[in-house]
């Protein structure tokens, strides 16, 4: 069974980098692709729908972006605290961690690969049978058409952290492709990458639930062995990408870099700088094919790219205000764009194939207050904004640098993710 290499084309949603080769998850993933064929070849053109989570009621509801239209409102298990899409932007991922609960939303619009042609569906959306219930399930990292699920578990009651590989394919079957263990638990991450799962792990004498060393699985079937732990530490570890050739994670000294060469993999370090401020580390990345370097964020307003070949850390100066906080921000996995949300109201897009410099900032927003979400477009170059406390879902042309108000919510929106099928899909036939 093999994953996908990283370094074919990017078809995957914004909160995740992405990463392909043939592989043994392949093959579990071939075996779950058996939807009957009709033999037609039908093409739908839509800008997808939105999947918006509900911030004080259980529901999730879907509207569609080309009418503005509610299609749908659901009742969840619980309140969702997480809301992603699954890798092919066909559903939509319902992290509820406080209650070690996770639900799938199926879009409704999604495309099939039947050998010879390519299949367009637009259904009605429905909520899946599918559910997962392990401990704190937490982060979601997408790897182009496959994504690993991170559960944390429980410290306190001793129950052991775990990983879930999923498709859209195994969640449409209501399975997951391979599973992963740990011996206690932890706040973790982990990045597919051919063959391998590169994931966390925390040392038993460490009291924190955040990891302290890197190190690779192999896939064996359903589940997987260990390869190796890399002796570079990595102490209080949070926050993880990948690129093509590398994969980052941030530690609380700097960012533990792993680098593959011909299906090997080695590790090193890039430090701090020594301006950063006592307890200043890098707590999130971004990273793209479209750069080698990577994007680190520390106190969630200062940015820095991190060069894995030569093994430095630069501060760019992205903003115009350092007074501005950031507000909110998502990633386009596809253009390897990076949308943020300032407290001034301006959205400012940070350009991974130009080093993460800033190409464009312009305003969305009079006067913002309260909470806001991002989400990016896989079909065409539009981000979407949830207000929470106008109630209100913003449609932003990211080409054109306009904004318009294209939905009045009854409900106070917390999380908001894009949902259809991906322009670079189109593309390919």
């Amino acid at each position: 069974m093999i994953l996908p290499n990283f370094k074919t084309s990017l078809i995957a949603s914004m909160v995740a980098v992405l990463c392909a080769c043939n592989s043994e998850i392949d093959d579990l993933a071939d075996k779950n692709a058996g939807q009957p064929d009709d033999h037609e070849h039908t093409e739908i053109t839509s800008t997808g729908r939105l999947a918006i989570s509900h911030a004080d009621a259980a529901n999730v509801s879907i509207f569609d972006t080309d009418t503005n239209a509610l299609l749908e409102m659901f009742n969840t298990t619980n309140i969702v605290s997480g809301l992603y899409a699954s890798p092919n932007n066909r559903f939509a991922v319902l992290i509820q961690r406080a209650d070690n609960y996770v639900e799938f939303i199926d879009g409704g619009l999604y495309r099939e690969d039947h050998d010879d042609h390519l299949h367009d569906y637009k259904q009605a959306p429905a909520l899946s049978g599918f559910t997962l219930t392990n401990d704190k399930p937490t982060h979601f990292d997408v790897s182009e058409q496959q994504a690993a699920l991170f559960f944390d578990g429980n410290i306190d009651a001793g129950i052991a952290a775990s990983f879930a590989i999923l498709t859209d394919e195994s969640i449409a079957n209501g399975e997951t492709l391979a599973t992963h263990s740990f011996a206690n638990a932890m706040h973790g991450t982990a990045q597919i990458r051919g063959d391998s799962v590169i994931t966390t792990y925390r040392s038993e004498d460490v009291t924190s639930v955040l990891p302290n060393y890197v190190e690779q699985l192999h896939i064996h079937g359903d589940h997987f062995h260990q390869e190796q732990r890399f002796e570079l530490d990595c102490p209080a570890l949070h926050g993880s990408a990948q690129n093509h050739q590398h994969i980052a994670f941030g530690c609380g000294d700097g960012v533990l870099v792993i680098e593959e060469h011909n299906g090997a993999f080695n590790a090193t370090k890039v430090a701090n700088l020594d301006s950063f401020a006592e307890g200043a580390r890098i707590g999130s990345i971004k990273g793209s094919e479209h750069s080698e370097l990577f994007l680190g964020i520390a106190q969630s307003k200062l940015f820095y790219t991190i060069d894995p070949e030569s093994a430095e850390m630069t501060q760019l100066a992205w903003q115009q205000n350092t007074e501005n906080t950031v507000l909110a921000s998502a990633l386009d996995s596809i253009t390897g764009e990076f949308y943020v949300l300032e407290s001034d109201g301006f959205l400012s897009i940070l350009d991974a194939e130009d080093d993460w410099q800033v190409s464009a900032r312009f305003q969305v927003l009079d006067s913002p207050a309260g909470s806001y979400a991002l989400a990016a477009s896989a079909a065409d170059d539009t981000v979407y904004i949830s207000d929470a406390n106008n109630q209100t879902v913003l449609s932003v042309d990211t080409h054109e640098q306009t904004a318009e108000t294209i939905l009045n919510l009854d409900f106070t929106p917390s999380k908001i993710t894009w949902l259809g099928i991906a322009e670079e899909a189109e593309h390919d036939h």
